[in-house]
């Protein structure tokens, strides 16, 4: 059996029931409102996974404000607007108001109950996958990146890298062994902002003197010419300019 809360938002009583009969046999608890004065004294009391909105609740458009002031209050539980509007404009409204999906009347409640369970397990995947914990480290070949102390270690020695470099650096290692392009590495890290042409060429050999050998023929931080560059994270047998 499910445990969310939802809350139904409609003035007609008869629609309230017939969503809690479709949606009573899951376990999903439902909460009732017919006014936006009402939906949010109710919600500084109650969590809630989902709201099922009509547009038109005591005036006209009510249900378009209501969004706006959920959205102030919860930016991201999904809203799933129920309205007989069923005019281009009028989803378009409520979609840019801040609801997520849009079903008019009459509707078919299996079809609706389908769509709530739908949004739910989604919401609930979602926020499962925020709480994972994020990768602070990355081990690969020769390298090993500290991303919460901004280190780099090159076989076990700490290499001192400037922000920029470290950035550049820690974008190489999660991509290795792809030729990457220099328009997605100035998207990457200086956000599309094509200072000048020699900006990441300097960058690339102030990395290759702290990590190469031999900066003049790097064997890590290959240049592809004419394309970008390629981070190989072992020394190859071969040096490869």
């Amino acid at each position: 059996m499910r445990e969310e809360k939802i809350l139904v938002v409609d003035s007609d009583v008869t629609v309230r029931r017939l969503i809690w009969k479709c949606l009573q046999p899951t376990g999903i608890l439902i909460y009732q409102s017919d006014s936006v004065e009402n939906t949010l004294d109710i919600m500084t009391r109650v969590d809630f996974q989902l709201f099922l909105l009509d547009s038109n609740l005591e005036h006209e458009k009510d249900g378009y404000h209501l969004v706006q002031m959920i959205r102030q209050l919860d930016p991201v539980t999904p809203i799933i607007f129920i309205t007989e509007e069923n005019k281009t404009e009028e989803i378009i409204l409520g979609l840019e108001s801040g609801a997520d999906y849009y079903i008019t009347k009459p509707f078919n409640p299996e079809i609706l109950k389908a769509q709530i369970l739908t949004t739910l397990d989604r919401q609930e995947n979602i926020l499962k996958l925020k709480m994972l914990p994020k990768k602070t480290e990355v081990v690969l070949g020769d390298f090993r990146v500290d991303k919460t102390n901004y280190q780099l270690y090159q076989k076990g020695e700490q290499v001192k890298l400037s922000a920029k470099e470290f950035q550049l650096l820690t974008f190489f290692l999660e991509n290795p062994n792809q030729v990457i392009t220099k328009e997605e590495i100035y998207h990457r890290i200086w956000n599309g902002k094509m200072t000048d042409n020699n900006t990441l060429t300097v960058f690339i050999n102030h990395l290759r003197n702290k990590i190469e050998k031999n900066p003049q023929k790097p064997q890590y931080l290959q240049t592809i010419w004419g394309v970008g560059y390629r981070f190989n994270p072992e020394i190859l047998e071969k040096d490869v300019n």
